[in-house]
């Protein structure tokens, strides 16, 4: 019995460890090059650039891939299901608990 549990320990733990809470150097890279998951937070629009044209709208709980924000922070370039492009962050989208900060463009 004291097998078991320890193997169910060590089952857990590893599970936890891949979960995202602690992502190797490796995993981190492969995951910035997959982008970051996150999801929209309030419906907004989608530009073809910071400022742009609109392209697309993105829905109050719908998961996105963010792929880059401007050095400021305040664009996030990411991929939704209607389309890719730029949303004003703040307030907008919120990336997945333990994830990388996202990169700069």
């Amino acid at each position: 019995m004291r097998k078991l549990a320890a193997k169910l320990t060590l089952v857990g733990a590893t599970a936890a460890l891949l979960g995202g809470a602690f992502l190797s150097a490796p995993a981190q890279a492969d995951q910035l090059a997959a982008g970051i998951p996150g999801r929209f937070i309030a419906d907004t629009d989608i530009l073809n650039a910071p400022d742009g044209g609109l392209v697309g709208k993105g829905w109050n709980g719908q998961g996105v891939t963010i792929n880059c924000q401007t050095p400021d922070g305040h664009w996030w370039n990411l991929n939704a299901p209607e389309a890719s492009g730029w949303v004003w962050q703040a307030g907008q989208v919120l990336k997945e608990w333990a994830t990388p900060e996202v990169p700069v463009c």
